[in-house]
Order: structure tokens, then sequence, then C-alpha cells
């Protein structure tokens, strides 16, 4: 055999070998084909469907709750503490008796009111007297009128000294009475600041005392949230020591201006504490209820997920796992969003970013309750 006879049928046994594996390949790409796709499963708790829900969006308030009327009692005049007739804790009457100042100072200093007036009394007699008979000369020329009008300033002064006397008698008698404390309104003793023979000076403390029948609660909102907040809107807030007991008030007032350095706005709401259980001075967190939307279409703020500031949720579809884009509200308190475009009432949601799941995938849904899930 010749050289190149040999040389075409070694090209022909490569080109046999060639052709075979070239087949293989392909019979290998058709079995892979022909394999079954994998499946992702999925239990009811991976999936939420959607329902139309009420919303009720709302702002969190923390802060302490103090009396809403509350007033100190102080000496209005000076002297010995003879009597105090409450002590913390206990229950006062509008009008009831508090405590007692010696009165004896300021008797005394009636006593001198009295006097003094009497003194401008009768030095107002002698000037009408002597205005009088004057009044009398100059009518016969006796007198000149300038001599008249110095008898007539005399009794003016006089006059006036009496009714300068007058007024100091009343001030001297309303002391009397600032001897008495009595309750201006009715409430509760929060504290003594002096104890029964003590010597009290002007304007010393004496008692404080709250009204508990109504509380308010002071809370500090960020500005940028002010705008969303109104008189009369209902508060809903938690004290400790209470449990879950949840407690209701309303906002009375808004303050027109910010915190010096805090860019915060004070917010105060009243709380009707009908059966008096709360008490000053107790912290609360709770929330104001901003508005209330019915039927929203809510879903877990983890299903949703952003890409290239586009939102979607992946949704169970005819056994195939689809990419929906939607549009959604801010979150609230628990955690959910409201979907305004994008969803329909029952469509099924896939709750978490499992971070594996690609558009067109193949899902069902495992365990007992798939097929009435379907």
């Amino acid at each position: 055999m010749t050289r190149r006879v040999k040389v075409l049928f070694a090209i022909a046994a490569v080109c046999v070998v060639a052709a075979a594996g070239y087949a293989g390949m392909k019979r290998q790409a058709a079995v892979a084909t022909l394999a079954p796709q994998a499946i992702v499963e999925f239990t009811q708790r991976d999936l939420h469907i959607v329902e139309p829900q009420p919303l009720e969006r709302t702002l969190p308030l923390t802060g302490t709750l103090a009396p809403f009327t509350e007033a100190t009692l102080k000496a209005k005049v000076p002297g010995e503490l003879v009597q105090l007739a409450v002590r913390e804790g206990e229950s006062v009457e509008q009008g009831q008796l508090l405590a007692r100042i010696d009165p004896t100072e300021v008797q005394a200093r009636v006593a001198g009111r009295q006097a003094d007036v009497a003194a401008a009394h009768a030095q107002l007699a002698w000037a009408q007297k002597n205005r009088d008979t004057q009044k009398a000369l100059l009518d016969k020329a006796f007198i000149s009128q300038n001599a008249f009008d110095n008898i007539q300033s005399n009794y003016d002064v006089a006059l006036a000294k009496l009714r300068a006397a007058e007024a100091e008698l009343v001030v001297a008698r309303k002391s009397l009475g600032d001897a008495v404390l009595a309750a201006p309104f009715a409430g509760m003793v929060a504290q003594r600041h002096a104890q029964a023979g003590e010597r009290v000076a002007l304007d010393a403390k004496i008692i404080t005392l709250v009204d508990l029948s109504r509380l308010q609660l002071e809370a500090a909102v960020p500005a940028v949230e002010i705008s969303r907040l109104r008189v009369d809107q209902a508060v809903a807030f938690r004290v400790d020591g209470f449990a879950e007991r949840v407690f209701s008030g309303r906002i009375e007032r808004i303050n027109p201006a910010t915190v010096a350095g805090s860019r915060s706005v004070n917010v105060y709401a009243v709380i009707e504490n009908t059966d008096g259980v709360l008490r000053g001075g107790l912290f609360a967190q709770g929330t104001v209820s901003l508005d209330r939307v019915e039927g929203a279409l809510l879903v877990p703020a983890s299903a949703v997920r952003e890409e290239i500031g586009q939102n979607h949720v992946y949704a169970l579809i005819d056994g195939m796992v689809k990419r929906k884009a939607v549009k959604v509200g801010p979150a609230d308190a628990a955690g959910r969003v409201q979907v305004l475009e994008g969803l329909a009432p029952g469509d099924r949601i896939v709750k978490y970013n499992l971070g594996s799941l690609r558009e067109g995938t193949a899902a069902r849904l495992a365990g007992p309750q798939a097929e009435a899930a379907r």
C-alpha cells in the first residue's frame, strides 16, 4: 500500500470518530432537554394572600403624664403655721380647710390700720370745721381768697389721707382671711412643703394640690411630621405597670413653635382619668391616629423588593413564579405597606426575600393545605 493510500485511510478514521462524538453530544443535549425542570415548593407560611383590610395610619408618641390642673399653695402672710389639716395622698374638696397660719400678727396689723382710719377721720373733721369757718369769713371779705385756698388744700389732704387709710385697712382685713388656706379645687394632696409649728415667710410653699381627674401627655413630635397632626385626633397609649391595658385621649393643643435645638414640636394630649388609676409622672408610650383607610390591600414590607428604584413582588400564578411591579405607600407600625397599584385581591405573593427566586420558576404548594389553597 502506498503512502498516499495510508494517509487517506487515517483521515477517514478521524472523521468517523468525530462524527460519533458529535452524535453522542446531540443525544446528551436531547436527554438534558427532556429532563424535568426543578420545582420550588412553598408552604402556606411562605405566602401571603392579598385581601382588603382596614388600614389605620398612626404616629408614635412618647411622653410623661402630668396633672392637667396643679397648684402650689403659698403663704400670703408670714407667721407660725399652727395647723396643717391634710397629708399626702388625701382627697380634698373645693373650699376645704388645708392649713392655718397664726393670725396674731395680721390682727395687730388690722388694729393698726383701724387706728390710722380713726386718726384720719379726726383730722378730716378738724379740717372740715376749719374750712367751714374760713368760708364764712371769706364770704364777709374778712380773709383773702388765697388764705382760704390754703385752708381748702388742708381739707383735701386730710380727705385723701382718710381714703388711703381705709384702703390699707381693706388690705389688712384681707390678709386676715389669707391666714387660712383653703383648697381652690377638688383634688389630692401631692406634697406638704412645711410642717405644723414652723414659721413660714411670705410666699413660702405650704401644699401642692393636684387634680387627677384629667391628665396631660406632653410629647415631642418631629417637625417633619407635624403637618399630619391636628387638634382632636385620637391618642392610644400604654403605661408601665398596667399590663396590656390601653388608655385613650385626644390632642388638645399643638405648640406653635419648635423646641430650640431639637427641631421638634410639643404636642399636648388630654386624658380623662375618670377611675383615677393613672398618676402624674408615669411614662406613656402610644400612637396618635392619623387616618383610616377601608379596604386597603396590605402586604408585609418584607415581600417588597426594590431594584433600580422600582418596587416589585413575586407572585405565585398558575404554578409559576411571576414578578409583578407594584406601587406602595409607607409602612405602618405593624410592618405592612399598602399596595396602591400592581396587585388585586386574592393574589398570592411570597412573604420573604428568598434571594434565589427567578421569573418563570415552576412552583407549587407543599403540605396538607396545598389543595385547599389552589
